[in-house]
């Protein structure tokens, strides 16, 4: 027998053990092993669904600290302008009340300043004018007679309109 001689019989059963052993491989191993694959499939891709579910659900996450860090800044922002507008107002209106009092002071202080200035004015015309009168009158008696006083005052009497009596 040569190898390249064909005998039908043979080739028919070895064709027919072929086809047997496939229907049996294919019945024993390869639906369970396609369901097998088909499951892990199903897994593989459960878990991708899920993986970028959750790297939404972080991507929203991020968004919205990023939202709120945004937010939060602009309050403090806020905050922080409300404070300097606060001081600042507090700031001029202590400022003005003290300008306020020290106008007041010095005010008050000018007053009594020219106060005692013309108390001290009119002091000072008493005391030119007493020590006047008492030179005048140490003058007038030492260099005058009575008969001369009583025609000096007689004579201011009628010149001012008043008559000695």
């Amino acid at each position: 027998m040569n190898i390249f001689d064909f005998y039908i019989p043979e080739q028919i059963l070895v064709a027919f053990s072929l086809i047997v052993l496939m229907i049996v491989l294919t019945k024993i191993l390869w639906k369970p092993l396609t369901n097998i694959i088909d499951n892990r499939q199903k897994e593989v891709d459960d878990m991708l669904h899920s993986a970028q579910e959750a790297k939404a659900f972080a991507a929203d996450i991020e968004t919205q600290r990023i939202n709120q860090s945004a937010e939060l800044e602009r309050l403090i922002a806020d905050k922080t302008n409300e404070a300097r507008e606060r001081a600042a107002r507090e700031y001029n209106r202590i400022v003005a009340e003290a300008e306020e009092k020290a106008h007041n002071i010095i005010k008050a202080g000018e007053e009594k300043a020219a106060r005692e200035y013309q108390q001290m004015m009119a002091e000072s015309r008493e005391a030119v004018i007493a020590l006047a009168l008492g030179a005048a009158t140490a003058i007038v008696e030492s260099s005058m007679d009575g008969e001369k006083n009583r025609a000096l005052i007689d004579s201011m009497l009628k010149k001012n309109g008043m008559s000695h009596g």
